[in-house]
């Protein structure tokens, strides 16, 4: 499956740098706001159309959760899930930021995932016991520890507007202590960027599986933590990720801006 999932992720990516080039050379853009600062375009659709077809030949009959094709429908104990353009605000202004991402979850947990970045040309992908690779190398998270040396990630949702008091929080403790702090508009990469060692550490609440499904594994099998947070659990979106030495520090900063 996971020679599917690559050559699935792989296929849609290309189509995605094909439509972002597009984009760049001043062809127009079907863009709609589905809520409050929360977007969709005709990309997006075209994209998890072909994904999903794609699938359906790999594994007929298995259900896939995807962003655009949601219905309220919770996480299936056996399916897909499915992020066929993370970052669409920089992917609409233009920013080559962006990533398709996918996941399968076998009895409610991910057990392989693939994130790939077309305009680097960046493969990362993991299996249970198997660890997480990029671009075919064996990688593992970073070994800071001080604050002051690490580079954190955070994630700032369209929803979930409630939380800022809370991130903000996270984000000045953090800051006062010297680490550095990146926001990027891209889940599915800052857990890969975590997983490779470029960051070493990544909070966020209230996303989506999709966002975090594929890459909260790839930090696992990375050898660092992947922790839920407000008791929730990290496969539904409120998630702190990071190395295995600065994870007490970046949790407890948490549970203290969560109050």
């Amino acid at each position: 499956m996971i020679e599917g999932a690559l050559m699935v992720a792989r296929g849609a990516g290309e189509l995605l740098k094909e439509r972002f080039l597009d984009l760049l050379n001043g062809k127009a853009l079907l863009v709609e706001e589905k809520g409050p600062s929360d977007f969709v375009t005709q990309v997006d659709r075209e994209v998890e159309d072909w994904i999903l077809r794609e699938l359906e030949a790999i594994t007929p009959g298995m259900p896939v959760l995807s962003e655009e094709h949601f219905h309220g429908q919770g996480i299936s104990p056996y399916c897909w899930v499915v992020d066929p353009l993370d970052g669409t605000r920089s992917f609409i202004h233009g920013i080559p930021h962006f990533a398709v991402t996918l996941a399968f979850i076998e009895e409610g947990k991910p057990v392989l995932g693939v994130t790939y970045a077309p305009m680097e040309d960046e493969t990362f992908h993991s299996e249970v016991g198997r660890g997480t690779w990029f671009n075919g190398l064996r990688i593992a998270v970073s070994p800071v520890e001080k604050p002051s040396r690490a580079v954190i990630a955070m994630g700032l949702p369209f929803r979930g507007k409630e939380h800022l008091t809370a991130l903000l929080a996270f984000y000045q403790t953090m800051y006062m202590k010297g680490a550095a702090l990146r926001h990027t508009g891209s889940a599915a990469l800052d857990l890969c960027y975590v997983a490779c060692g470029r960051y070493d550490g990544f909070f966020c609440l209230d996303l989506s599986p999709w966002d975090v499904a594929a890459g909260g594994l790839m930090v696992q099998e990375a050898g660092g933590i992947v922790k839920g947070l407000a008791g929730k659990p990290w496969l539904e979106g409120w998630i702190l990720a990071s190395n295995a030495r600065v994870h007490p520090l970046l949790a407890a900063v948490a549970q203290e801006a969560l109050g």
